[in-house]
């Protein structure tokens, strides 16, 4: 019974970190839309400061959300261990989120150390989204 407590608190965290996870790809929308004002000269909705900050925010939140998303997994691969499942489909879970983990690390790296400088694709304008 303790297994299946377990199992439904990894379900409960997943369930908050994907609507948390949602949220932050509406602020990635939010970000592309001011970017896209920028290029295009208009008003936008955020100033360049507020977009730099809720850029960085945004990245570190996805690192969080990521290592959250690791976690569950480790443990719900744990527990299929302990059940006896065949674990190959749970060691390729664990590997794509290392590497997705890594792949936020670096991503938010590069955020900090180009704050307030160009490193988009698009010139002259940030790139919000992951």
């Amino acid at each position: 019974m303790e297994e299946k407590d377990n199992e439904v608190q990894l379900l409960e965290i997943q369930i908050v970190a994907t609507i948390i996870y949602i949220g932050s790809l509406i602020l990635s929308i939010a970000l592309t839309y001011n970017d896209e004002k920028i290029t295009k000269k208009e008003t936008t909705i955020f100033t360049n400061k507020q977009a730099a900050n809720l850029s960085i925010f945004n990245r570190f939140l996805v690192v969080i959300l990521t290592l959250v998303f690791l976690y569950t997994t480790y443990e719900s691969r744990k527990n299929a261990k302990r059940r006896g499942e065949e674990m190959w489909p749970f060691d390729l879970q664990m590997y794509a989120s290392e590497l997705s983990l890594l792949a936020t690390i670096i991503v938010l790296y590069v955020i900090l150390e180009t704050a307030g400088e160009q490193y988009s694709i698009v010139p002259g304008i940030n790139n919000p989204s992951l």
